[in-house]
């Protein structure tokens, strides 16, 4: 898939939540980090005691929801790098 193609189907709002249309298969985590992103995000639901899949849903809503800078997430990730190298040396 080309970069333009992503990107306008991202501006256009056809993203959903369907794990068929997510470039990130959550439900490959494990349970203890599906909880960490929970309490992490501090989502809130109704469901008492959710199983794995109750967690994931919730989880894929919320990372869905979330909008950002693709490329300022770039250059973060660029910069982080960069830090650990020098500290790492």
């Amino acid at each position: 898939m080309s970069r333009s193609l992503s990107c306008d189907s991202q501006l256009k709002g056809t993203v959903s939540t369907s794990r068929g249309s997510m470039k990130v298969d959550l439900s490959k985590l494990e349970i203890a980090a599906l909880w960490r992103y929970w309490r992490h995000f501090n989502l809130v639901d109704t469901i008492p005691n959710p199983s794995k899949e109750q967690l994931v849903d919730v989880v894929e809503r919320h990372f869905m929801s979330q909008q950002m800078d693709e490329l300022q997430v770039i250059v973060g990730f660029v910069h982080a790098a960069k830090r650990l190298k020098t500290v790492c040396k």
